[in-house]
């Protein structure tokens, strides 16, 4: 009888220590708002393979890349992230309604783009093959930004932005400059202007253009700069460093008359967020208010500050 207790002691405390190692959540990243300030509030943690996360247009959820599909998760309660793509899907972004995602999917054998109700109603509608990834919707223009892959091997990393019209259903380059990469675009929420990175001087630089293009062509960085956000208002530009150690976010303020012109960058005390030099995808974005970046980063890093 005595033998019998050990072992059944011996088992619990094997089974015991089974589940333990079962249900230890595996290793996260915090998602954070990161106000202007530089003061990180953390939200929840995501997967260490969350990729590309975009605030809803309400900022109320959050969409992203995790394991080749996109999901949506609440930023207000501890719910289960939903799943939005049975499909393979990554690099959403919303519609400016909220009611939209679009995303990059797989057509016969390529990326392509697709788009889906946000509830998750319905099916995916392809809405252009060969591209690449979606980047910004202009209410105003009524159209979206994306990424496409050119070049004879479909790898050379001569990205092109071209735009998706969701009024007449085409899509149509923007900005080509071969053999050079241009991606990360952003439309100014007034429509009137396009922000975006370009490689062709040997690294990544900001540069502006206005809407309808004209021509004029206004750079905004001289030491390097990747993935442009603007402010509501179009006052500001916002942008990493593209160093990837550490990351550190970068303002320059904006006119628009009589001319264009911008301010020298100013280093904004916000660093340590998760940003992969070399990734075009931005790690990070905007809240609709403008007040707070929504951000990753280590779970120890975000917990120290």
């Amino acid at each position: 009888m005595k033998k019998l207790l050990i072992v059944a002691a011996l088992l619990v405390a094997v089974t015991s220590s089974i589940a333990v190692f079962q249900t230890r959540p595996p290793t996260q990243r915090q998602l954070a708002f990161v106000d202007l300030e530089g003061n990180i509030k953390p939200i929840r943690g995501v997967p260490v393979s969350t990729f590309g996360p975009r605030i809803s247009p309400n900022g109320k959820q959050v969409a992203y890349r995790d394991e080749g599909a996109v999901w949506i998760v609440d930023l207000a309660s501890d719910a289960v992230p939903r799943r939005l793509t049975s499909e393979p899907g990554e690099a959403p972004i919303w519609s400016p309604d909220g009611e939209r995602i679009a995303f990059i999917s797989i057509y016969q054998g390529f990326e392509a783009l697709f788009w889906r109700r946000s509830d998750g109603s319905g099916s995916a509608e392809l809405l252009a093959d060969r591209a690449r990834a979606p980047e910004s919707w202009s209410a105003v223009n009524q159209e979206f930004s994306y990424i496409t892959l050119v070049g004879p091997s479909g790898d050379a990393g001569d990205y092109d932005i071209w735009t998706y019209s969701t009024r007449t259903k085409k899509a149509a380059p923007l900005i080509v400059i071969p053999p050079s990469a241009q991606s990360g675009s952003r439309f100014s929420p007034d429509g009137k202007w396009i922000a975006y990175e370009s490689n062709e001087t040997g690294r990544a630089e900001i540069y502006v253009e206005p809407l309808p293009r004209s021509g004029q062509r206004f750079r905004v960085t001289k030491n390097g700069g990747s993935r442009p956000l603007w402010s509501p208002d179009s006052s500001k530009l916002y942008f990493d460093n593209n160093s990837g150690n550490p990351t550190r976010l970068f303002s320059v303020n904006v006119r628009w008359q009589p001319a264009f012109t911008s301010t020298d960058p100013e280093p904004l005390p916000i660093t340590g967020f998760i940003q992969p030099s070399g990734t075009y995808r931005r790690q990070f974005d905007i809240t609709p208010d403008g007040r707070q970046f929504l951000m990753m980063f280590p779970p120890a890093a975000a917990s120290q500050r």
